[in-house]
C-alpha cells in the first residue's frame, strides 16, 4: 500500500510540474500550447495512442464566451486524480460544436463538453455515426458533475471480499478418481458455512497456499452444496496441493462496487 501511495504522489507531482508553464497563461495562450502538444500526439502510431489512452478521458471544451471557457478551465486545473484516471483537455474554444471538434474527438477518442452552445442536426448525426459523446450543459456545476461521473465510469470496479465460512483441516487422504489419485482434506467447519459455488483459500500460518474453486464437497459420502458450523466434510480443489492438519480453509464471496473519482472541485 505504501508503494502505491508513493507512486501516486510522484505522479501528481510530475503532473503539476508539467502544468506549471500553463498556469499563468490566458486561455488563448493555453490553446496555442495545446495545439503544439497535440500535433505530436496526432503523429503517434495507433498502438502508441491506445497505450496512452488507457484509463484516460481526453476532453474538448466549448463555451459561449471567453469567461465561460476560462471558468471551466480554471476548475479543471484543480484535477488531482490522475493516479486513478488521466484527464486532459486536448482542445477548447468558443462557439457551437463544429465538424473540426468532432474530428479532434475522433482522433483522441475524446468527449465533447459544451456550455451554453448549440449542436446542429448534421453535427449531431455525424457524432452519432462516429460514436462521439456530446455532453451539453447550461449550468457549470452540472457540467462538472457530469464530468466526474464520466471519469468514475472509466475506473475498474472495487472488489470487496467477504469471508462467509472458516474450516480447519483435520486430516489429509487420497481418493481414486478414475486412474488418478486426488488429495482430499478432511475438515470441520469452525464458523459460518462452506458453499461450494463460492471461492476458497487455503492458509497455512500466514501464507496463502492456494486460491480457487472446489471440485468436490462431501458430507460423509454424500455430495453436498453446503456445510455449516460444526459439521465435518471432505473437500478437494482444482489444483494438486498437499493439505496439512491445522491448515485453515476460508470460503469467501466477492462483490463489485462502482468506484468514484476522488477529485473534489470544491462545490
Amino acid at each position: 500500500m505504501q508503494a502505491i501511495e508513493v507512486k501516486q504522489r510522484e505522479h501528481q507531482e510530475s503532473y503539476k510540474k508539467e502544468r506549471e508553464p500553463l498556469a499563468h497563461l490566458s486561455w488563448r495562450q493555453r490553446k496555442s500550447a495545446l495545439y503544439k502538444a497535440n500535433k505530436k500526439l496526432m503523429a503517434m502510431r495507433p498502438s502508441e495512442k491506445l497505450e496512452s489512452q488507457e484509463l484516460s478521458l481526453p476532453l474538448i471544451v466549448k463555451g459561449d464566451v471567453d469567461g465561460s471557457v476560462e471558468a471551466i478551465l480554471n476548475i479543471l486545473e484543480s484535477y488531482d486524480a490522475h493516479h486513478q484516471c488521466q484527464m486532459e483537455v486536448v482542445h477548447f474554444g468558443i462557439g457551437d460544436v463544429s465538424e473540426n471538434d468532432l474530428n479532434l474527438a475522433e482522433t483522441f477518442s475524446g468527449t465533447i463538453y459544451g456550455f451554453n452552445v448549440g449542436v446542429n442536426k448534421s453535427i449531431q448525426q455525424m457524432a452519432t455515426k462516429k460514436g462521439i459523446m456530446l455532453k451539453m450543459h447550461k449550468v457549470i456545476y452540472k457540467l462538472i458533475d457530469d464530468l466526474k461521473d464520466e471519469l468514475s465510469s472509466k475506473l475498474p470496479p472495487s472488489v470487496k471480499e467477504n469471508v462467509i465460512g472458516e474450516a480447519s483441516v483435520l486430516a489429509m487422504f487420497d481418493v481414486t478418481v478414475g486412474k488418478k489419485k486426488v488429495p482430499v482434506a478432511g475438515c470441520r467447519v469452525q464458523k459460518g458455512q462452506l458453499d461450494r459455488k463460492m471461492k476458497f483459500r487455503l492458509v497455512r500460518g500466514r501464507d496463502v497456499i492456494w486460491e480457487g474453486s472446489l471440485t468436490a464437497l462431501k458430507h460423509h459420502k454424500d455430495d453436498v452444496q453446503m456445510v455449516k458450523t460444526g459439521m465435518e466434510c471432505g473437500l478437494s480443489v482444482d489444483q494438486d496441493i498437499e493439505f496439512r492438519p491445522g491448515d485453515e480453509v476460508l470460503c469467501y464471496e466477492e462483490t463489485e462496487t462502482r468506484q468514484t473519482i476522488s477529485w473534489d472541485p470544491g462545490f
